[in-house]
């Protein structure tokens, strides 16, 4: 049967997504996007929709998408919109692609676009009394790109032992506020050196880690004590000291990497970063957390 609808009926106007990216790019009015001048004026329509504004300052001219992932591209706005969307509620670029009816390559590097811009943003401060700390370790070989020269691995990318980058089993650490945000960052090579910077941006009365060595060397840090728990004598838990947050998030971003049935370690930080960008507004409305993410991709 022929579909009466299509995607177009499902998303905003043109107009409406230049409105808000006015509202949220220029809350306290027009700026200029080469020199910050508010000396600007409006002096022409630009694609009907958009306006063309022209800076006392520099002299030159810029649109309401100047200096923005949308500029000079040939997807429209509401797609872009409908693209952001559907990443953030864990849709595969494959599906978005059939959704849209455009080639993936296109899809592709939207998405690749937005999910870049939470990445450059992912980095906040983390102050609170108790903060989580622990690794874990996600299956992300070469899908996608071409790969001759490597030896066939066994189903399912099994591997003992704690897994590397090279190995296609990358680490992922990642920082969790109790009731709070979390920074998750994937590594190339774990060791106490990247663990010292990766926790350049935490600060609390405790840190709650297990009993895995490359944290011990955090007894000898200022600024918090070091709390372990000893999973290796199957200790979980012992009053306050546990690191159940920080594995409970773990267990949602396998699920939320799960969705896309493989992803290439290259691009696994894009993924993660956008997890991570999900569960620090966790406590929005849908369209709240949206809104958060289309500013986050403006760069406002």
């Amino acid at each position: 049967m022929e579909s009466l609808f299509t995607i177009n009926d499902f998303m905003p106007s043109e107009r409406k997504c230049v409105e808000v990216i006015r509202k949220l790019r220029w809350p306290d009015g027009i700026t200029c996007p080469r020199c910050n001048s508010k000396h600007a004026v409006k002096f022409s329509p630009h694609r009907k929709v958009m306006h063309r504004y022209l800076c006392r300052n520099c002299r030159r001219a810029f649109t309401d998408i100047t200096g923005t992932v949308f500029e000079n591209s040939k997807i429209p706005l509401n797609e872009w919109f409908y693209i952001a969307r559907e990443l953030q509620r864990n849709i595969s670029i494959n599906q978005i692609t059939k959704d849209l009816g455009r080639k993936y390559d296109n899809v592709h590097n939207a998405a690749r676009k937005i999910m870049d811009s939470v990445f450059m943003q992912r980095l906040i401060e983390l102050n609170g009394e108790d903060m989580e700390v622990d690794e874990m370790y996600q299956s992300a070989g070469s899908k996608g790109t071409k790969q001759t020269g490597r030896e066939p691995r066994k189903r399912g990318l099994k591997l003992r032992g704690r897994g590397t980058y090279a190995k296609d089993k990358p680490p992922i650490v990642a920082a969790v506020q109790r009731g709070g945000g979390a920074v998750i960052e994937v590594f190339r090579n774990l060791c106490k050196k990247n663990i010292d910077a990766f926790l350049y941006h935490v600060t609390g009365r405790f840190v709650h880690t297990d009993d895995y060595r490359i944290y011990d060397h955090l007894d000898n840090m200022p600024g918090f004590r070091h709390v372990s728990v000893n999973h290796s004598k199957r200790r979980y838990a012992e009053c306050y000291k546990h690191s159940n947050t920080v594995e409970g998030l773990f267990c949602d971003l396998r699920i939320w990497v799960r969705r896309y049935k493989g992803v290439c370690k290259d691009n696994l930080y894009r993924f993660v970063s956008l997890f991570q960008f999900n569960y620090n507004h966790r406590c929005l409305r849908p369209l709240e957390t949206f809104t958060e993410l289309l500013s986050t991709v403006i760069g406002r």
